[in-house]
């Protein structure tokens, strides 16, 4: 399962509920490249960068070991910068039943949440307003999201039934995906 959205969405909130109602494991990048920063240490935005790079192949190489698993990404969209986001290339090889639960909500509301949550001080979160980061996920939000199909659209703008959207991911796993 591909979990997708803006930062701040809800994706890894989301994942990690559902996680043991469908019996797969969360493989999120954002715990891989926090593993980086414990490891090697914190920087500035460019080390942030090179470490970001470097935890997408660890992220992949993981998800390739898996028996199956809840990925969780800001995955790379078509019209960003090669800098940003996950690649999204590999994740079609891994299995032919892919189930893709978009995260949606306002950009405000990713906005809010993403200037309150706590992380690793590596992720550099601090060192933009709440308007700069409001001004990055309007912008973001204008682009499609990956395209795997089928696609669940879940508005996280308010709470989610997880129970009920862990069938409807279960049913989506058993549907035959389309290509493309």
């Amino acid at each position: 399962m591909v979990f997708s959205g803006l930062p701040g969405g809800g994706k890894s909130w989301l994942a990690e509920r559902i996680a043991p109602l469908v019996g797969l494991e969360v493989i999120d990048k954002d715990d891989v490249l926090e593993r980086l920063f414990e490891s090697r240490g914190i920087g500035d935005a460019a080390w942030r960068r090179q470490l970001s790079r470097e935890s997408d192949d660890l992220f992949r190489r993981e998800a390739e070991c898996s028996a199956g698993a809840l990925l969780v990404s800001f995955w790379r969209l078509p019209g960003m910068p090669s800098e940003s986001g996950t690649p999204v290339n590999w994740v079609r090889d891994l299995s032919n039943r892919i189930v893709q639960v978009h995260c949606a909500c306002a950009p405000e509301i990713a906005a809010a949440r993403y200037c309150r949550r706590t992380r690793h001080a590596g992720h550099l979160d601090g060192r933009k307003s709440h308007d700069e980061v409001l001004q990055g996920l309007q912008t973001i939000s204008r682009l499609p999201p990956p395209q795997f199909r089928p696609r669940i659209d879940i508005d996280t703008s308010s709470d989610v039934n997880v129970n009920v959207l862990a069938g409807v991911i279960v049913d989506g796993l058993a549907v035959q995906p389309q290509r493309g």
